[in-house]
């Protein structure tokens, strides 16, 4: 699987913020220079964007990805959608058979004829007790000012996470006078927690984020990229459609143009900073994937860095035998949307639904993090999937007339939530997945025996499909 990188931190960068005081660590400013030195500041501005254009143009689509964001840390936080209603369960409690997203509903939005796989599940652990341990001291009820303050704080991050890029005149420039008045604390906040570094201009506010393999710039491939190098250092230059509309979006002025091209890169990081980086921006984090250093701190430390992001960003967790996922209960810190609306986003839940009945591991105590799906049920899921939901549904007509297309990007979509992966031509489905699907139980399959009439089958909780009925709705 693909390894992510672990390039980053904070540098203690020192400058003045334009707030009349010295700013804090990992903040840093982008002074207005006297108009003597502006030639020589455009100069080597457009020498940054020529030596970044090189690169890109001579790159990968891969490795073009990893250099955008290497340079412009531009991606936005990437969660799961939705919470289990069910008690958390015990420790040590696999994906695979742990609570599910799914609640209860008709079973009229199932395909007809289906029938739910049932297999050998653990029994539910009791709800853990929060917040009455023996030595745990009261917590002293915060002032309104302080309540005021923290929430001011928490949406200014949450903001940062989702849009690294704030400008004056982009969408979100109401929010810049938020990240001014508390800039230094979330410039601390950011460099102690994920060594990232933010730098606020006269009409901007951007986080340095570190690379990350896959999130590049949607729409653009490496010679879109190196256009939109060129077009940052001067934007008389013709550039594509695609970098044309990113840059309206983005509004660039002067000062987040140089930000961009000349900033120094993020410095080296332990492993404990790198597994916040991973919690804090992907689905899911599997165990598996992580260096052995990087795995140590999980296992050791993951209910207390689960702590600092739900004090920081207001995410919850959950804590699995094969990893931890972060969830935003809000279901907003996320630039993709699983469950969501759209042919993708209700096929890929389907899918991977579906797969799970066919593939779940039995033996909890013995189940991997991820299954080797057979090519052959893919398609035949997909095509059962289409047949079922596509019409009525109301699904994209160019995907059901291409069914190849379909499943590249369903299992692509899968595979940037973290619910599967490529494994040489064959596919993983890993057990997060199975949050998606109904909850394994010890009950048989009523009407299941050869020579017994089918029965109905009760709905304990609403498959996916539930989910497509109701946005088609």
């Amino acid at each position: 699987m693909e390894r992510h990188e672990t390039a980053a931190g904070a540098p203690t960068a020192t400058g003045g913020t334009g707030m009349g005081r010295t700013a804090g660590a990992g903040l840093s400013a982008v002074p207005a220079r006297p108009d003597a030195a502006a030639a020589d500041r455009s100069a080597a501005v457009a020498a940054a964007a020529t030596a970044l254009a090189d690169r890109f143009a001579a790159a990968d689509p891969a490795a073009a990805d990893l250099l955008v964001a290497t340079a412009f840390g531009a991606y936005g936080a990437r969660h799961l959608g939705g919470a289990p209603r069910q008690a958390e369960p015990a420790p040590g409690t696999s994906w695979w058979h742990g609570p599910t997203v799914h609640h209860s509903t008709s079973p009229l939005f199932r395909p007809l004829g289906y029938r739910r796989i049932r297999r050998e599940a653990p029994a539910a652990a009791p709800a853990r007790p929060t917040g009455g341990g023996r030595h745990r001291k009261p917590e002293r009820p915060a002032a309104a000012g302080d309540r005021s303050a923290g929430t001011e704080l928490r949406t200014a991050a949450r903001l940062l996470m989702a849009r690294p890029l704030v400008t004056a005149d982009g969408p979100h420039g109401a929010a810049l006078p938020l990240i001014r008045r508390h800039a230094e604390d979330l410039a601390e906040r950011f460099a102690t927690l994920l060594g990232y570094r933010l730098t606020l201009g006269p009409d901007h506010a951007r986080l340095h984020k570190a690379p990350l393999p896959g999130r590049g710039l949607p729409g653009l491939d490496p010679a879109g990229y190196a256009a939109l190098a060129r077009a940052l250092a001067d934007p008389a230059v013709p550039a594509p459609a695609a970098v044309r509309a990113l840059l309206d979006d983005w509004r660039p002025p002067a000062d987040l143009a140089a930000d961009l091209l000349t900033a120094p890169p993020l410095p080296a990081v332990g492993p404990e900073v790198a597994v916040r980086r991973l919690l804090a921006e992907t689905p899911v984090v599997l165990l598996d994937d992580l260096a052995p250093a990087e795995r140590a701190h999980l296992l050791a430390a993951a209910p207390a860095e689960t702590e600092r992001f739900a004090d920081f960003l207001g995410l919850t967790a959950e804590i699995r035998a094969e990893g931890v996922a972060l969830l935003d209960p809000a279901d907003e810190l996320t630039d993709l949307a699983l469950p969501g609306p759209g042919t993708l986003a209700q096929a890929a839940l389907l899918l991977a639904e579906r797969l799970v009945e066919e593939l779940r591991p039995a033996d909890a105590a013995t189940a991997p993090p991820a299954v080797l799906v057979p090519d052959a049920l893919i398609d035949g899921t997909l095509g059962d999937i289409t047949d079922d939901y596509g019409m009525s549904a109301g699904w994209d007509a160019g995907y059901l007339a291409d069914l190849a297309a379909f499943r590249r990007d369903a299992l692509d979509l899968l595979h940037r939530m973290g619910l599967a992966a490529p494994a040489g031509r064959n596919w993983l489905l890993r057990a997060p997945a199975a949050r998606y699907a109904p909850r394994a139980t010890t009950e048989p399959a009523a009407g299941s025996g050869r020579h017994s009439r089918p029965a109905a089958v009760p709905a304990p909780a609403a498959p996916a499909s539930a989910v497509v009925g109701a946005v088609s709705r």
